[in-house]
């Protein structure tokens, strides 16, 4: 009859050890998922934010050298103000431009979907 031998002088991981691997990495991808999504959503709203500024100096531009504000982005694009017309981030629309000299610049351009 055969001896049988120990397992002690054998290397790798216990099931234990797997298990307890993978619930630590679990817990840093359970913590990280939300940290991300929320990065997404501060990228979405300053470029959001950009986008409104650049189009709102150009229009003011605009209305500097023309006496009266665009009656859209397109017309920025067309007369060479603007290289292309910027989408609202994440597909919500197109942005407008509010003719009214009285509308302060942050409220001067919006999204067309949203209405923001």
């Amino acid at each position: 009859m055969k001896k049988i031998r120990s397992n002690s002088n054998e290397k790798g991981f216990t099931l234990v050890e797997m298990i307890v691997v993978l619930f630590i990495i679990g817990l840093v991808v359970a913590c990280a998922i939300p940290n991300l999504k929320a990065a997404g959503e501060t990228a979405r709203e300053r470029v959001d934010q950009m986008n409104r500024k650049l189009i709102s100096a150009q229009a003011d531009n605009y209305y500097l050298e023309y006496g009266e504000y665009p009656a859209s982005v397109q017309e920025l694009v067309k007369r060479n103000f603007l290289r292309s017309e910027p989408e609202c981030p994440g597909g919500k629309g197109k942005y407008i431009i509010h003719r009214s000299p009285n509308i302060s610049s942050e409220k001067r351009v919006t999204c067309e979907k949203d209405g923001k």
